[in-house]
């Protein structure tokens, strides 16, 4: 075995540098990951002005019904693979084999349903959309465990790469379909031509290749343990995408397809990196689960990070979320920027809650992941079902309400076990929740009052500035909280220097 590929298998330690490490980690995952949701958001400006609402709609409606898909694939291998103090390659083989069979089993059931989506929602259009979709999770199961690894030895920078890689090459194919008059066709082979890619950069950048593979006793835990972690995963999703499978049922294809584009750039421009910092804090904190104190006190200083340049982020994109639509979506998408003035302050409060995975997968309990998942499950879609009959901007308002009322609960149930509790979750991100709520607040009534009348980029840059020094006057100047500031500008002339 060579070097390369047995680094990959090297023993868990804690480190003196482990945090400087994640936090560059960190760093460098939300730039390459806000890089890759600027393509995602120039495929969006142009596929807007070049498709019609109800295409985007046709294909939300397949792909909200299949998002449950990778996550079985996945089976929560990945995250078993990354968090596992020690691991063989023979035992990644049989994990790999594991994720193929998923994949070819997950994408035959898909395509065996097809004409059932197609007759559900009464649309025949829907059946091809499906097949061509089961493609995508074939392709999946061929990459987890090569992610994975990557993951295990903290190489955040070539996992960005290789899903910016795979995001342009689909957005340039997309687009040429979309100019070409494919129509929908240019949304579906996006996600096709993506996953090739992937496919195609994992294996190149991670120089492991499956072999024979082993089903000991440890390949069995680690079995078990993804069957925990996908638990979580299916029921997060399915909360994630119960608003719209309910709206699709309801309302017209053009509705579902504003909400899903103004779901679109919420996630491009705060659930990626939320989802980015999922990877680096499990497989950092990880590293630390047989030294609870120091696990409490690293998931501190990463939360109150986190929160410090996220949560004003999103307080910022509600305010100017219609000014931001229009100017890159178009005129006809208004209605999108609406509801995304909404959706925007769930990244408030989800900052927190999505942190809790750091703290089950570190603490090996994905069995309360598990737990957890099912319990948000069930308030999402009490939630959705109370905004239903509002239209969709009462269903956005469910899913803010819904997930600010368990962000806090969340912490403490996946801190228990190592003690942690509401002061310091409070401590953590007491002050910048303020700031961000002050913020989005004086933001609303400077744009409803004194800048109504401004031209659309002039509103933006005057909304943004004034909600982003608000923030900074109540976070910085009230509480004093700089540490964040300290450390970032510390990393970066780190990087600096290396560079």
């Amino acid at each position: 075995m060579s070097d390369a590929v047995a680094a990959y298998f090297e023993e868990h330690r804690e480190s003196s540098d482990l945090g400087r490490r994640a936090l560059r980690g960190g760093i460098i995952s939300i730039v390459i990951q806000y890089g890759n949701a600027v393509l995602q958001i120039v495929a969006a400006i142009v596929l807007a002005r070049l498709l019609a609402p109800e295409d985007f709609g046709l294909v939300a409606i397949v792909t909200v019904l299949t998002s449950f898909a990778p996550l079985l694939i996945d089976f929560g291998l990945l995250d078993a693979t990354a968090q596992r103090s020690r691991i063989t390659p023979a035992q990644v083989s049989g994990l790999f084999w594991v994720s193929t069979g998923i994949g070819v089993a997950v994408a035959v059931v898909v395509a065996a349903s097809s004409p059932l989506i197609a007759w559900i929602y009464g649309d025949p259009r829907l059946q091809p959309i499906a097949l061509c979709v089961a493609i995508t999770f074939v392709l999946s199961g061929l990459t987890n465990q090569h992610m994975a690894l990557l993951r295990r030895t903290m190489q955040f920078g070539r996992i960005g790469r290789i899903q910016l890689f795979g995001t342009l090459a689909g957005t340039v194919v997309a687009i040429a379909a979309a100019i070409a008059g494919y129509g929908y066709w240019a949304l579906v082979l996006r996600p096709v031509i993506s996953s090739v890619c992937v496919v195609v950069a994992a294996w190149s950048a991670c120089h492991w290749r499956p072999g024979a593979p082993v089903f000991d006793d440890d390949v069995k835990s680690m079995v078990r343990f993804g069957l925990h972690v996908v638990g979580f995963t299916v029921a997060y999703t399915l909360s994630r995408a119960v608003d719209r499978i309910a709206l699709g049922l309801l309302y017209r294809p053009d509705q579902v397809g504003y909400y899903q584009n103004a779901m679109n750039l919420y996630e491009n421009s705060i659930y990626s990196a939320l989802n980015q910092m999922h990877a680096v804090g499990s497989s950092a904190l990880s590293k630390l689960q047989s030294n609870p104190a120091a696990l409490r006190q690293k998931y501190e200083a990463a939360l109150s990070m986190l929160a410090f340049f996220v949560m004003p982020v999103a307080a910022i994109l509600s305010v100017t979320a219609e000014d931001v639509t229009v100017l890159l979506l178009g005129q006809k998408w208004q209605a999108a920027g609406a509801l995304l003035s909404i959706i925007a302050l769930r990244g408030i409060s989800h900052v927190v809650e999505g942190s809790q995975g750091w703290l089950h997968l570190s603490l090996g309990r994905a069995d309360r992941w598990q737990n957890w998942g099912i319990l948000s499950l069930a308030v999402q879609i009490v939630a959705v079902l109370a905004g239903l009959p509002f239209g969709p901007a009462g269903v956005a308002w469910g899913v803010v309400i819904g997930c600010s009322l368990i962000a806090l609960p969340s912490i403490l149930y996946a801190g228990q076990p190592i003690g942690i509790g509401t002061d310091l979750v409070v401590r953590a991100v007491g002050p910048q929740t303020i700031g961000a709520v002050a913020a989005a607040a004086a933001g609303w009534w400077l744009q409803s009052t004194l800048l109504s009348s401004y031209p659309a980029l002039a509103r933006l840059v005057l909304s943004g500035g004034f909600c982003g020094c608000l923030y900074l006057a109540v976070v910085v100047g009230v509480f004093r909280q700089v540490e964040p500031l300290r450390i970032a500008g510390t990393i970066m002339q780190d990087f600096i220097r290396k560079r």
